[in-house]
């Protein structure tokens, strides 16, 4: 083939030169490098070649040092935004280049084939968009995106075992690779394995489990049954550890710090002194590990040893105060099964679990993630904290990464891990910020370097709307008739090239909803619609919170119904308007006639009420005079308080009835020369019919005690009782009477101040060296229709002089008063004969009366009140 130089002048093309120097080769691909006349040639089966023209003679070059590029078949060329050079090739893939300035030396080349996770070696061209993704057009397999250069893929060995990549380090400025059979120094940034040491014979043909590269580069091995060995930095390897237990030779991890070996075993912890390697303990079941089969040993910030099993909770073990069990219970299964761990820069530590995702211990909480918090899957093998706040979940072909700083999950499939299972030890963040996961594959690299994605908005879209069940295609503005209810469904999408599943949404739509949608992936938003205007608005959003400024929009049209548009309601209003001025006139015309006839009926009722109201007053006045003088002989009946006075100086009655006449009552009677019978007495009802009851109870008792003689209490209230229930039952026709009343009887002797006294259902107060003693009487009442058989005892005192005696009805305890309304009772009656005690009678008197009426206040007095006081 050869190479024509030509000249495009006013629409003519013109052959200036021939450059006959690829006799053997077709030329596929040329492409013009940004210095002057210098370009790359791409052929058949001839490779690529560097041509500078020069008016001295063209001068055509190889790459010298990259032999691998003499014989490629190359169909195209291109540059990126980065001055990477994408050249697509027959069979070997895609090769990435970066040149030196003169652009005639490759100071970086790059392979991305089918090993790498492309579907095919045959690409047609690389074309990059302005989100920086590639897309890579194959022969016969389609079209792939590279999203992002960031992440390599490494397949060290030629067979599963070499490939298995379950440790990772790093030794001086080579990665530590460790396999089932022995370990890789690998160079990343050449993609090469430097060496590779096959341990199976040394160990004892025992396959390797776990790895351990400490701060000395001593690299401790730990095998499946053939217990620990070291190989310290001078090459030399020896056994370290073996117990003749075959589970604690199996050792799954290890851990080193500076005075002790940690190593999870299938038989429990064991932790060996360095410096001799002696067993300093061994945790397991029979001394507080939830399990033995050891998953992980992980090393905290505090020197703290987490342990990954099967458990309910977070484990650690302190080397000299043992195990310190954790108090947040993990939820999910009743045993989780801790597969790895990793602490934060804050302290926190996260464990992937297998089968229930991944937990965050933070102090005494627990946070969980799983499938629902979009991890890729429930099932984690290993983990891994890294420098930029981001923690790293491997799980089987694929990974998981969470950025702490946004709350966005984001996962990688097979595209990222070819089809491996992360291993539990296979993570590793470097010192220049790479990450490393070893997978049963080979090894996953993560550089961050790599990782300039642009931030660009995803483009909003709406697909098409569907309007009850017919699809419509999008357009600005829809116009619907009439309908009572609209069902619309908006299909929309955001479009982004770099990460298309990670595209959310937010919706709106004006004069129905009050604010923006919350953020979802959901594609699509229902709505039941009246009349009405509304506009649809969408915004898409990236990972990143981006979105573009001015949303997608649509308006929706529905009409009003005919008997809501203006000129209906216009002439409706004129026709209700007329209507009620009919009506008002007709009403007022009944209203007038009404009006008449009332006020004649009015005249003739006022004439009948009034002749009606002056009987009433009558006869009022009449019973009020009938009760007066009922009143009057009450009165009359009730025995001289001045009399009292003559026997006890300092004494004193409170009567006040609650109506004109009182069922309430006092009887005394000086028996002889040295007793004294006083009686407290609450009659069944107030006003007129306790009035008759009070009566009836003083002419009994003037009968009991100064015609027959008797002075003893109980006797006095026995006979009462009896002649009670006599007199209010005689004529049983009429039904039995369940009138009586309760009492006090009392005795006083006054040269010695014995006190005799019985009661029925009244108490008694008595005042003894001034400390008030109330005293129940008997759980009966007198009269009534009761026919069981009463008894009413005698209590017996003997006072001192200055004591004092109270007996009152209910009227006092029961009042209502005070700030809330309540009853004044017993206990706050007590109280305020105890503050009076020390008082004069009379001032006793006083003091009780003021404080009952500022109790009352505006309520209504319940009851006839009758309270007395003597003082010996």
């Amino acid at each position: 083939g050869s190479i024509l130089k030509c000249r495009i002048d006013n629409e003519s093309l013109t052959i200036l030169s021939s450059i006959e120097i690829f006799d053997y080769s077709t030329i596929f691909a040329i492409y013009k490098l940004k210095e002057q006349d210098s370009y790359l040639i791409g052929t058949e089966g001839n490779g690529l070649f560097h041509l500078t023209l020069s008016d001295d003679g063209d001068i055509l070059t190889r790459f010298s040092g990259h032999p691998e590029l003499d014989y490629l078949t190359i169909q195209s060329i291109t540059e990126d935004s980065d001055d990477y050079l994408w050249i697509s090739t027959y069979e070997t893939g895609i090769l990435q280049i970066h040149l030196s300035s003169d652009g005639k030396t490759i100071e970086s080349l790059r392979f991305f084939n089918r090993d790498s996770g492309l579907p095919g070696n045959n690409i047609q061209l690389v074309f990059q968009d302005m989100e920086k993704n590639y897309w890579i057009g194959l022969f016969g397999d389609g079209l792939s995106l590279l999203n992002s250069t960031a992440f390599s893929f490494y397949s060290p060995g030629l067979t599963p075992e070499t490939n298995n990549i379950i440790y990772v380090n790093q030794v001086n400025d080579d990665y530590f690779l460790g396999t089932p059979t022995g370990y890789y120094l690998f160079d990343i940034s050449n993609n090469r394995v430097k060496s590779f040491t096959d341990l199976m014979q040394r160990t004892g043909k025992n396959e390797i489990s776990s790895y351990f590269v400490d701060y000395d580069e001593n690299i401790w091995i730990g095998t499946r049954g053939g217990g620990l060995f070291i190989r310290n930095a001078s090459g030399n390897l020896r056994q370290f550890y073996r117990s003749g237990d075959s589970g604690k030779d199996y050792i799954m991890d290890i851990a080193v710090d500076g005075n002790y070996i940690w190593m999870g075993t299938l038989n429990g912890v064991v932790i060996l002194n360095r410096n001799n390697g002696s067993e300093k303990n061994t945790y397991d079941i029979n001394n507080g590990l939830p399990h033995n089969s050891i998953n992980q040993v992980f090393l905290n910030h505090e020197g703290n040893a987490a342990i990954a099993t099967k458990t309910d909770r977070l484990y650690l073990i302190n080397a000299e105060q043992g195990i310190i069990q954790g108090n947040a219970v993990l939820y999910g299964t009743v045993m989780n099964e801790v597969s790895s761990f990793c602490q934060t820069k804050e302290g926190d530590i996260w464990a992937a679990t297998k089968g229930n995702g991944v937990f965050e211990f933070y102090g005494d909480s627990i946070r969980s993630f799983s499938r629902t918090e979009m991890l890729m899957s429930d099932y984690c093998y290993s983990i891994l904290a890294d420098s930029d706040n981001r923690i790293w979940i491997g799980h089987d072909r694929g990974f998981s990464r969470y950025n702490r700083n946004t709350g966005i999950m984001r996962t990688y499939g097979t595209d990222y891990a070819q089809g491996g299972i992360c291993n539990t030890g296979g993570m590793y963040e470097s010192p220049d910020g790479k990450v490393l996961i070893g997978t049963t594959q080979g090894l996953i690299v993560y550089d961050r370097q790599k990782d300039k994605k642009i931030n660009i908005a995803p483009h909003n879209n709406v697909n098409f709307i569907t309007i009850n069940d017919i699809r419509y295609p999008y357009r600005q503005s829809y116009s619907l008739p009439y309908s009572k209810r609209y069902s619309v469904r908006v299909n929309y999408v955001g479009i982004n090239f770099s990460d298309p599943d990670k595209v959310y949404y937010q919706t709106r739509l004006v004069n129905y909803d009050d604010d923006w949608s919350k953020v979802t992936t959901e594609r699509e938003v229902p709505y039941s619609l009246s009349d009405g205007r509304y506009q649809f608005n969408l915004i898409s959003i990236n990972e990143s919170g981006l979105s573009q400024d001015t949303p997608v929009t649509f308006n929706i049209s529905i009409k009003k119904p005919f008997w809501r548009t203006w000129w209906f309601i216009l002439i409706s209003l004129g026709i209700m308007s007329g209507i009620i001025v009919i009506i008002v006139r007709q009403r007022e015309k009944a209203q007038k006639k009404i009006q008449i006839y009332l006020e004649k009926e009015l005249e003739a009722r006022t004439s009948v009420m009034m002749k009606q109201k002056t009987e009433i007053e009558l006869q009022n006045l009449e019973i009020t005079d009938s009760i007066n003088y009922a009143k009057r002989i009450q009165t009359s009946i009730l025995p001289d308080f001045n009399k009292m006075k003559e026997t006890f100086k300092e004494s004193f009655i409170i009567f006040r009835p609650r109506d004109i006449v009182s069922g309430d009552f006092y009887w005394f009677e000086k028996f002889d020369d040295n007793c004294f019978i006083l009686v407290c007495a609450d009659s069944t009802g107030h006003g007129v019919p306790g009035a008759f009851m009070s009566m009836i109870g003083s002419t009994l008792l003037q009968d009991i005690v100064s015609r027959q003689r008797i002075s003893k209490p109980s006797q006095v209230i026995t006979l009462l009782d009896k002649q009670i229930f006599s007199t209010l039952n005689q004529n049983v026709e009429l039904g039995v009477s369940n009138d009586g009343m309760d009492l006090v009887v009392c005795e006083i002797n006054v040269n010695t101040r014995h006190i005799r006294f019985a009661s029925a259902m009244r108490p008694v107060i008595i005042v003894l060296g001034g400390e008030p003693y109330y005293i129940k009487g008997n759980r009966s009442s007198v009269g009534g229709e009761s026919v069981i058989e009463k008894y009413f005892d005698d209590q017996e005192y003997y006072l001192s002089k200055g004591d004092t005696i109270y007996m009152f009805s209910d009227g006092l305890p029961d009042q209502f008063g005070g700030v809330d309304g309540k009853k004044m009772k017993i206990a706050r009656l007590k109280k305020l004969i105890e503050d009076v005690a020390d008082l004069s009678m009379e001032s006793q008197k006083e003091v009780i009366l003021k404080f009952y009426d500022e109790w009352k206040g505006s309520h209504d007095q319940v009851d006839d009140i009758l309270l007395i006081g003597i003082r010996l």
